[in-house]
């Protein structure tokens, strides 16, 4: 799976395109652990191309989540489909992390 990367003024926004599956993480995973090494601060995963996730996409991003959280860095997502966000519902993820319905909105609550 690709990932695009960009910068909204101080938050970078990740977009994975396509499912986060098993054996489709690994660039994902290489572009969350470089900006961690980074420090950068306000980060947001862009779902809107991500219509599917499974135990080992939801295990990378709580990592991260609580990798991040560790250092004062913060992790946030945005545009989930219907059923990622029941997934996420169903495994009390969405009470964990901030989980905003697009990057507008993500980038904003960092303000």
């Amino acid at each position: 799976m690709k990932v695009i990367t960009n910068n909204e003024g101080a938050v970078t926004i990740l977009k994975p395109l396509g499912p986060l599956l098993a054996g489709e993480l690994d660039e994902l995973d290489k572009s969350l652990n470089i900006l961690v090494r980074d420090w950068t601060r306000r980060i947001v995963i862009n779902m809107t191309e991500s219509g599917c996730i499974d135990s080992a996409g939801l295990e990378l991003i709580n990592r991260y989540h609580q990798q991040l959280g560790e250092h004062g860095l913060r992790l946030k997502l945005c545009g989930m489909s219907e059923l990622v966000r029941k997934i996420f519902n169903l495994t009390r993820l969405s009470h964990r992390l901030e989980i905003y319905p697009d990057t507008a909105a993500a980038v904003r609550s960092f303000v």
